[in-house]
């Protein structure tokens, strides 16, 4: 009989420690929890840059991960505010026209903050480009193209001399990428364009050597011309 009364004095103690743990000792440590990660969870979200197809434009999508309310959101480019589009319960997007560093940065409701950023490059912004040139003993100059992107619109190369007279490939090698006109040696301006319109622009000149005609360095003279550059200078 005494161990009996034993047995049930131990068993009202374990019951009695186990309720303290399941509904103080636990709920405790799980509003606390929970109260924790309210004052602290920071914003989590994606960045994803979609491909393009016409080389001029793309689209930055941001999926927000995070379960709490998002206060704030800010998406920069190269010093350029641009404004989100919402097109989903979590999801924002954005229409990107150039290359650079796309900046986001988001605030929870509790204040915590956090940002990100992603690097776009697949725009073609950037005009063809003279990989290589050469001049042979006939007065022809040679000149090796290169764009890595929308491709060189061949049918947009013409020179102009140093006449300003407008003169056309005496060749064309799409498969060496290469060009070839009579060399004018006052000054031999090469204008080219890709297919999205970004255009090339650059003098060549030569010079005397004892018998030989040599082409001077033309690192300086290169430059590039955008289609809205063109366009607003037409526009003036």
């Amino acid at each position: 009989m005494k161990q009996t009364r034993t047995h049930r004095r131990k068993q009202a103690g374990s019951n009695d420690i186990l309720t303290v743990l399941l509904f103080y000792v636990l709920p405790f440590f799980i509003l606390n929890g929970i109260i924790f990660y309210l004052f602290t969870a920071k914003p989590k979200f994606d960045i994803t840059i979609g491909d393009t197809e016409d080389y001029k434009t793309t689209t930055a999508t941001i999926t927000i991960k995070s379960l709490l309310p998002i206060k704030d959101l800010t998406v920069g480019k190269d010093g350029e505010t641009l404004t989100p589009e919402k097109t989903g319960s979590r999801t924002y997007t954005v229409p990107i026209t150039r290359n650079g560093v796309l900046e986001v940065s988001m605030k929870n409701f509790n204040g915590m903050y956090a940002a990100s950023f992603s690097h776009i490059n697949i725009l073609d912004d950037t005009a063809p480009a003279v990989d290589n040139y050469e001049l042979d003993d006939d007065g022809i100059i040679t000149i090796y193209l290169t764009d890595s992107q929308s491709g060189i619109d061949y049918e947009s190369i013409y020179a102009t001399n140093s006449d300003g007279d407008r003169v056309f490939p005496e060749s064309q090698d799409t498969s060496s990428s290469s060009v070839q006109f009579e060399m004018d040696s006052s000054g031999l301006t090469l204008h080219a364009s890709d297919f999205i319109g970004n255009q090339l622009q650059v003098t060549f000149t030569s010079h005397k050597d004892g018998d030989k005609e040599v082409l001077n360095n033309i690192d300086g003279t290169e430059t590039t011309i955008r289609p809205d550059e063109t366009a607003a200078e037409e526009t003036m």
